[in-house]
This record gives C-alpha cells, structure tokens and sequence, in this order.
C-alpha cells in the first residue's frame, strides 16, 4: 500500500499552495557517494495578521496565494506558475556530510546539511543541521535559512521535528472589510467581504514542523520514505512594507500554518 503512495505524490502536489520555508524531513543525511531526492507540496495553508492602523483591533486571514505581481516573466512565473512546493536532489560527499539542490515554488537554490548523529551509526536519532541560500522570485533576490532536522525510527515509522529560522522577501495578502456591504461578494458567497491588499515586505521567521515519515519498501531495498506534518511559522521580525494592491501598507502578517505532505529518498 505505501509503496503506491510515491506514485500519487506527484498528483497530490498539484494543490495550489503558498510557500512554507520548510517541509518535514527527517534527520537522515544522504550515504556517501549516492545521489537522493524529495519532492513536498502544501496541501492546505492559513495565515493570521493584521491591519495596524484599523479602529478595529481584530485579526485578519493572510493565506492564499503568495503571488507577487511581478512584470517580469522569470519571477512571475517562479511565484505563480508552479503550484508544487519544491523538487530536489542531493549527493553524499561523505558519511557525514551533504549538498543538495532544490527548484520550486517561489525559488530555488542549494543547501549543505551536516549529520551530527546517524542511526545508521548506532546513534539513537538522527540529527542533522542545515544552511541553505536561494534565489527567490518574491522580491527577484536572496533568500535563506538554517535549522536541525531530528528523526528517530521506530520500525518503518519515524517521527520527525524541523526548527528553522529563515530570512527574504514575503508577499501577503488579505481583505480589509470596509463599512457598509457594498464590497460583499454576492456572485461568490464564500469569498470574504472586503477589498484586497497586498503588502510586499520582508520577514525574519521561525518556522517548527512536527510530522511522521513512513517507509516505503520494495524487496529489501527502500528507495524511500513519505512525509506528512504540520509546519506552523511565527513572524519574528519585518521591514520593509511597500503597497502592491489596494490602498493600504499597513498589513502585517504574524502567523502562519501549513500541512504538508511529501517524500524523500533513500530510505532505510
């Protein structure tokens, strides 16, 4: 049954999707000298944020789409013409050390992760740190993170817990409810009252995510595993806000949460 799971991956990961700055992983680095991969999609996402200067101290819905309207086709079609999260590659250089690459949604980059504990190695978890750099297609420039990845396998079955803190450019958007019902979409009854804004900044955030991995095996191999979490981010720090829609600046996005489905490989 699992191993019919890899191959419905790519389906499910044509959900339209936001981007989370981290996916559930576990800990495992890839063997020396053999090539890896992963693929994650969101498959659901919500926001929290605010308006600063609104006479009404409430929170506002910042989920959606993050597309920047960019007027340059690269950038563009980075940020809105790939629903999937991310697809990437790895190489073992050594037992302990590993480079990868990535391609997705909103950007794309390289990232070295080091194995400080191996279950491989008779550890009792594995442990790896990761620093990664990007190009990202919100704000056309650099974008990054680091963090741990810790698993522990527990038969074919390993939770998993990442914590990462990241730093780039975000776009977010909401609906600022105006008096009156004259912004109330009738023709779409569940679509929010309001006029939309969307607020170009940039965000230091800490982003956690708590999942399962489940092996996936074919004979006596594992050519790998599925992943499911949830990925809750909080916004540490931003600067930076600049209009893109509407006509307020002032929206602020504080918190976010993710579910996230994917695989990765080798396995164990």
């Amino acid at each position: 049954m699992r191993q019919h799971l890899l191959f419905f991956l790519p389906v499910l990961l044509t959900v339209s999707a936001c981007s989370p700055a981290i996916a559930p992983r576990t800990g495992d680095t890839t063997p020396a000298g053999k090539f890896g991969w992963s693929v994650h999609g969101a498959l659901w996402n919500f926001g929290w944020g605010r308006f600063e200067r609104s006479p009404r101290d409430e929170s506002v819905s910042t989920g959606g789409m993050d597309i920047y309207p960019e007027d340059r086709t690269f950038p563009w079609v980075m940020s809105a013409g790939l629903g999937v999260y991310d697809f990437g590659f790895s190489y073992g250089v050594t037992r302990w050390f590993e480079l990868g690459a990535s391609l997705g949604f909103q950007r794309m980059g390289g990232e070295a992760r080091f194995a400080l504990l191996d279950e491989d190695n008779r550890d009792p978890v594995s442990l790896a740190f990761g620093v990664g750099g990007y190009y990202s297609a919100i704000g056309n420039g650099p974008w990054g993170r680091a963090g741990f990845d810790v698993s522990m396998r527990l038969g074919s079955v390993a939770p998993l817990f990442n914590l990462y803190v990241s730093h780039g450019a975000t776009y977010n958007s909401a609906y600022y409810d105006l008096p009156g019902d004259d912004d109330c979409p009738w023709e779409a009854p569940w679509q929010p009252c309001g006029e939309l804004v969307g607020v170009f900044s940039y965000e230091t955030r800490l982003s956690a995510a708590l999942g399962v991995a489940f092996s996936v095996k074919k004979g006596d191999e594992a050519p790998g595993v599925v992943t499911f979490g949830l990925v809750p981010h909080v916004v540490l720090h931003a600067y930076g806000q600049e209009r893109a829609l509407g006509g307020r600046s002032d929206l602020r996005h504080d918190a976010g949460l993710h579910v996230v489905i994917g695989g990765q490989g080798p396995g164990w």
